[in-house]
């Protein structure tokens, strides 16, 4: 017994878990503004977080492309696996599950395809609305959905519409979408915009006047993706052009 012990294998860390879940290191609850536009989407998911399986299963954050869902997202996961690194968690947009689900049709696998994620504790899938009208692969994520909540394993799910605003949708599945909790992300307001400017530029370690960081965040006002792309350019055409930034 004592050398069965020795040769089972080490228990996964944290960061091995969240590797294996596919998430992304940098979108962590650390890492996110919270503002008066996503601070109930941000208590749901730290609440989810704390006790996964337990409170808003599913729990349904949409809003507008490059607003912070797909960053709650994996931030709920990293969390989990940094309490329990065993914890099964996978992260995965709609559009590769379907693409799963054709291959193994194709390749014979399709019980196995069943077992990998109905056998999930945490199911984190993005990008729902890409289901609508692709009617095989609701079929089978509805009965993906009610393995897992059944079984009171967490489900997360985001989308760029509510339920029901996606015309296309199953009714049935539709109803399973709204079993739990539906919290919106709104654009983020000029105060915002500038905090989320402000820790980015805190975390690479620069210096930009406070005047261009306005002027960046007065202009890019309906995407977070976009304000700190064009941070990232303003950074790659001053190193290039080894110009100083300033408000010219």
């Amino acid at each position: 017994r004592f050398r069965s012990s020795k040769l089972c294998s080490p228990r996964a860390t944290p960061a091995e878990a969240a590797s294996r879940a596919n998430l992304n290191h940098d979108y962590q609850f650390k890492n996110f503004v919270v503002s008066s536009c996503t601070d109930l989407a941000f208590a749901a998911a730290t609440a989810v977080a704390d006790q996964p399986g337990t409170y808003y299963n599913p729990l349904f954050i949409h809003g507008g492309v490059g607003l912070g869902k797909t960053h709650l997202m994996h931030a709920i996961g990293f969390a989990i696996a940094e309490k329990n690194p065993q914890a099964r968690i996978c992260y995965l947009t709609a559009e590769q599950f379907m693409s799963e689900l054709i291959f193994s049709i194709k390749q014979n696998t399709r019980p196995e395809f069943k077992l990998k994620y109905r056998n999930m504790d945490v199911l984190l899938v993005d990008d729902v609305a890409f289901l609508a009208g692709k009617e095989s692969t609701q079929e089978e994520f509805f009965h993906t959905f009610n393995a897992l909540h059944d079984a009171r394993k967490q489900i997360v799910l985001t989308s760029d519409r509510s339920p029901k605003e996606i015309t296309t949708l199953e009714e049935r599945l539709r109803s399973r979408f709204e079993w739990g909790l539906i919290v919106d992300i709104q654009p983020p307001n000029l105060e915002t915009r500038i905090a989320i400017l402000e820790r980015k530029i805190e975390s690479h370690n620069i210096m930009i006047p406070d005047d261009v960081v306005q002027l960046i965040a007065r202009h890019v006002t309906d995407n977070i993706r976009k304000l700190e792309g064009a941070l990232v350019r303003l950074l790659a055409f001053a190193s290039l052009m080894r110009q100083p930034i300033t408000l010219d």
